[in-house]
Formats: C-alpha cells, structure tokens, sequence
C-alpha cells in the first residue's frame, strides 16, 4: 500500500488460532486491518521515545461495523495485554496475545482492536463473528509491517 506520495504505508495483519478445551486447533485465519488515525499519531510518538504510545493490549469487541480511520474504541471491549513482542523481519513487529477459556466468555466477537499502553486505538479489524464459549481459546499474532 502506498500514500499519495508513493511512501509505503505500514500494513497490519491479524492472525487468530482458535483451540479447544483440549488444545486441538479448530481453525485459523489472517487478514489486514486498519490502521487508524490514532495509530499514526502513537508510531510518531513511539519512535519519539512516548512511554504510553507502545502497544500494549489487545481488545476484541461486539460491532460489525466496517473500520474507519477516525475510529478512536472497540464496542464492549474485553482486553488483554500482548504477551510478546516478536520481530520476525526488520520491517515488521509482531505482537502475541491469547484470549483464554476464560476470557470474553459468551461474547460475539466481530470485532479486535490493538491498542496503545495509554488507551488509544491503534488499529482495528472486523470479522465473521466468532461466538466465545469458556471450552476455546483463541491465540493471536498482529504483525505490523512497516
């Protein structure tokens, strides 16, 4: 993806693996999400040394509604904090999180969001609902690529 300028901009992907009570995967997906307006501003201010503006959580949440750059939250957001922070590439940084049995149990997830240790809303990313019982878990991976 490119800005009008011809820059490369950065490009997220969100990949999810759902579990069952016994460990066995029952499926996997990736897809890109979108980077919003707040995620911009906080990789400024992460390159600038912020504390707050490093990635921190990750949400999942209940709208369907398509993402847009001006969207600042997640409805009815469940969080968890990222567990590690990986960088597969020089070019990408990936953040591993797991919602487990017993997180967000009986939500319909449509919906994740990564977001900044002081709150902001780096970016978001809309799906197929995933119905979260306390008998799946799901482990996740966001890579942003710059």
């Amino acid at each position: 993806m490119t800005n009008k300028d011809n820059m490369k901009q950065p490009v997220g992907i969100l990949t999810l693996r759902a579990y069952d009570a016994r460990g066995v995967e029952l499926w996997r997906a990736a897809a890109c999400n979108r980077i919003v307006a707040t995620g911009y501003a906080a990789a400024a201010e992460a390159l600038a040394g912020v504390a707050g503006a490093r990635i921190a959580q990750v949400g999942a949440g209940t709208s369907g509604n398509e993402p847009t750059d001006n969207d600042t939250q997640i409805a009815d957001a469940v969080r968890v904090d990222v567990q590690s922070i990986e960088y597969p590439t020089p070019s990408t940084v990936r953040f591993n999180f797991t919602f487990g049995y017993d997180d967000a149990v009986g939500m319909t997830i449509r919906e994740f969001g990564l977001y900044t240790a002081d709150g902001r809303l780096f970016s978001r990313k809309v799906r197929e609902p995933i119905e979260k019982t306390q008998y799946m878990s799901l482990v996740g991976a966001w890579d942003i690529h710059f």
